[in-house]
């Protein structure tokens, strides 16, 4: 009997839905051991390795630089040496194995009620209560729930009068924050020390977060350019930040759309940062508690900056760059467009990072760094065991 163990994508973080394939460390066929590396992946927040769940011969589902749904298959490790037809047709079978008796329940289950199988796992995922769905042929459908959640009403903007701000202006600035996730916990928190802003609305793609709160700021409707261009010719906000930070397409995209629709963005930046004599600041950056921006140094549009970073006098920094927290860098450091850094890095005097750059957390860097470039440092290595 022929012995096959999935290799799965790790949920790294509980936000990353896909990942990529920066390395296979075997070739197809080559014999590994239990807990032996065999990939390494990459995600928007991390490098990280994937290794071999049991002793056998790899067969690699996907060539590298794939993009691979996290938790996802991405290879088999098998006790016999298998063709590349054969896994797949393992998985296929083993697919079928894991429908057939949900489809089966579910069938029967639905039967009793007036919804097919189909028509419960959607509203489930809508979070819609089929009591309340019509029927559009009797039982209720797949297209049924479908066209429900369509109908439903996206919640409208609010009136964002203040009594005290809008009778009593003194200069505050309402801010409308893209993105709803953890990024955008930090930005409002940024934003509740802040004396000369306040945060007044978010925008989300995801229908779950819609009509709820963080700290008392509604989610008011998804990342609709032409609705948020509306919004703002309403007079509902008066800048907007992104709060998404690692996803850089998106950030980036997100902002040349609304910028050609004339919003203006704000920088956002907590009350403990120090900002350097003769800074020059795009707009749009987001600046974390703690950081330090030296003097004479250049920031450019749209960048996340987390907590603890520090770009040193004369530096400059691009257009929509990402840095987690503890980033550091020395003087006349130079950072390209759309560079994404990890957490705890370094870099000496007069560096050169090219754009589209990313940088593992925890690296040193003494040298220039190439456009397109991935760094890694080894990092979680046993030194000495008892």
């Amino acid at each position: 009997m022929v012995d096959i163990s999935p290799v799965a994508v790790p949920q790294i973080s509980p936000n990353e839905e896909l990942a990529t394939i920066v390395e296979w460390a075997h070739a197809e066929g080559d014999e590994v051991g239990k807990g032996e590396v065999i990939a390494t992946l990459e995600t928007t927040k991390s490098v990280f390795e994937v290794s071999a769940p049991a002793n056998g011969f790899l067969v690699p589902l996907y060539e590298r630089g794939a993009e691979v749904p996290v938790t996802g298959t991405i290879a088999l490790v098998s006790s016999n040496p298998l063709t590349r037809v054969e896994a797949e047709q393992w998985l296929a079978e083993a697919a079928r194995e894991a429908e057939r008796e949900p489809e089966e329940s579910g069938s029967r289950i639905a039967s009793e009620r007036n919804w097919t199988y189909k028509a419960q796992i959607v509203a489930e995922r809508h979070g819609v209560d089929l009591e309340e769905v019509p029927a559009g042929d009797g039982r209720i459908s797949e297209e049924d729930v479908l066209r429900y959640v369509e109908q439903q009403a996206q919640p409208s903007p609010a009136d964002y009068h203040d009594l005290m701000d809008d009778q009593y202006p003194t200069g505050r600035s309402r801010i409308l924050i893209i993105g709803g996730g953890d990024g955008a916990v930090q930005v409002v928190d940024v934003l509740a020390h802040a004396h000369r802003q306040r945060a007044v609305a978010i925008v989300d793609d995801a229908e779950s977060l819609q009509g709820k709160l963080i700290r008392g700021v509604p989610i008011v409707g998804q990342i609709d350019y032409g609705q948020i261009a509306q919004m703002y010719e309403e007079d509902h906000f008066d800048a907007a930040v992104i709060s998404i930070s690692t996803l850089i397409p998106l950030r980036e995209q997100i902002f040349l759309e609304l910028k050609e629709r004339g919003i203006p963005f704000a920088n956002v930046i907590h009350p403990s940062a120090v900002i350097g004599a003769n800074v020059t600041l795009g707009e749009g950056n987001v600046i974390m508690a703690f950081c330090h921006i030296g003097p004479c140094a250049t920031l450019g549009n749209n960048n996340f900056l987390s907590v603890y970073c520090s770009v040193e006098h004369h530096g400059t920094l691009g257009n929509h760059c990402s840095f987690g927290p503890g980033v550091v860098t020395s003087s006349r450091v130079h950072f390209g467009d759309r560079v994404r850094c990890g957490t705890g890095i370094f870099i000496e005097p007069k560096v050169t990072i090219g754009a589209d750059a990313v940088i593992g957390s925890g690296c040193i860097i003494r040298g220039d760094v190439p456009e397109h470039a991935l760094l890694k440092s080894r990092m979680n290595y046993t030194i000495r065991q008892r």
